[in-house]
Parts: structure tokens; C-alpha cells; sequence
């Protein structure tokens, strides 16, 4: 995968390669431990900072809007790469569907388990590329309905996640046993430095498992 980004870096014009950074900037994000990481952090803070009925609202609120603004522009900027781009949509294609565990089907077409299993999971640049080789069509106009409800999608499951955060909160704190606990949760799960340390434990992995592929 890296050597076709590569190739079709060194064969770009430079405002194709900002695309294409774009591109890769997304994927490392969303099909690395970023988009795992940074939501439940911000998710967690919101409701470290509110109480009440009120931790409930914003929660959901804030993951609603966290999600779909990253959602959309991921997706957006998929669609735009990856039909500009084919070494690096193929090379994509293969290391997502590595496991056997990519849909062949159009996610449109899929049931709404799936689509919610494709979307939470992998988002909408996984939605993109899924969209771009089943129907062998690129194009921002003609995919651009499946990438937002795809966007919409993810962040309404987000927003109710957080909701229920919030909600278990909400309920902890009522508890007067578990308020001191429910507070020293909240403050260590908002702290960046576990977040942090939450990455370099799942990119060590990621890196551990690919030596082993290849030795």
C-alpha cells in the first residue's frame, strides 16, 4: 500500500498530491487507532464537565456533530482521492478486504446491520472505496448520497453511545457510594496521556502483527 501512495505521489502534479495527502491523513486516522481514540476522549470530557440531565444532551450532542463533521469530510475526501488515484484505491481495496470480511455489495445494498457494522467500524472512507469498486463508477456526485447517509448514520450510533455514557453518569453521581468512583473514572479516562498511551499500545501491535506477516 505504501509503495503505490508513493508512486502515485512521485507521478502527481503537487495540487494532486495535497489530495492525496489528504487521503492517506484519513485513512491512518479512521482505519488506524485515531478515530478510536480521539472520539472517546472527547466524549469523555463532555461528561467530566457537565452534570445533571444536561451530561446526557451534551454528550450526544457533541458526538453527533464530532462524528458527522469528521465523517463527511473523510468521505468527501475519499471519493475525491481514490478516483484520482488508482494504485493507491487498489492498493486500499486489498488491505481491506485482506480478511475476507469486506462486503462485495454496494453499502447501499447491504442490510442495516452491516451498513452500521461498515460505517461505525470503518467509516466513510471504507464506505467510499466499497461504493467506488462495486459499482466501478468514481465521481463525488455519484456517491456522494451513499457517503452522507453512511455520515449520518455513524454519527447518530456515536450520539447515542455518548448518550448512554452520559446517562451511566448521570446515574453514578446520583449514587452517593459511587460518586467518588464515577468521578475518578471520568478524570482518568479524560486524561490525554492514557489516550495517548492507548495508541502507541495499538500501533506497537499493528506493527508487531505486520512483521509477523512477513517473516
Amino acid at each position: 500500500m505504501r509503495r503505490a501512495i508513493a508512486a502515485d505521489f512521485r507521478s502527481s502534479t503537487w495540487g494532486r498530491r495535497i489530495a492525496l495527502i489528504g487521503v492517506c491523513s484519513w485513512l491512518a486516522y479512521e482505519w488506524g487507532p485515531g478515530n478510536e481514540t480521539v472520539t472517546p476522549w472527547v466524549l469523555v470530557r463532555v461528561i467530566g464537565d457537565n452534570e445533571g440531565a444536561g451530561t446526557i444532551v451534551w454528550a450526544a450532542a457533541v458526538g453527533f456533530v464530532l462524528t458527522i463533521v469528521q465523517q463527511l469530510a473523510s468521505g468527501f475526501t475519499a471519493l475525491v482521492g481514490f478516483s484520482m488515484f488508482e494504485r493507491s484505491a487498489k492498493a486500499s481495496w486489498r488491505r481491506l478486504s485482506r480478511h475476507g470480511s469486506t462486503p462485495r455489495l454496494q453499502w447501499s445494498q447491504l442490510g442495516w446491520g452491516s451498513r452500521a457494522a461498515v460505517a461505525f467500524g470503518l467509516g466513510t472512507t471504507a464506505v467510499a472505496l466499497i461504493e467506488i469498486v462495486s459499482t466501478g463508477e468514481t465521481g463525488v456526485r455519484r456517491h456522494q448520497r451513499v457517503v452522507m447517509s453512511s455520515a449520518v448514520l455513524c454519527a447518530v450510533l456515536v450520539a447515542g453511545l455518548g448518550a448512554v455514557g452520559g446517562a451511566l453518569a448521570v446515574l453514578g453521581r446520583s449514587i452517593e457510594p459511587l460518586r467518588a468512583t464515577t468521578d475518578w473514572m471520568l478524570r482518568t479516562l479524560g486524561n490525554p496521556l492514557l489516550w495517548f498511551v492507548v495508541v502507541l499500545v495499538i500501533l506497537m501491535n499493528q506493527w508487531m502483527s505486520a512483521r509477523r506477516e512477513q517473516a
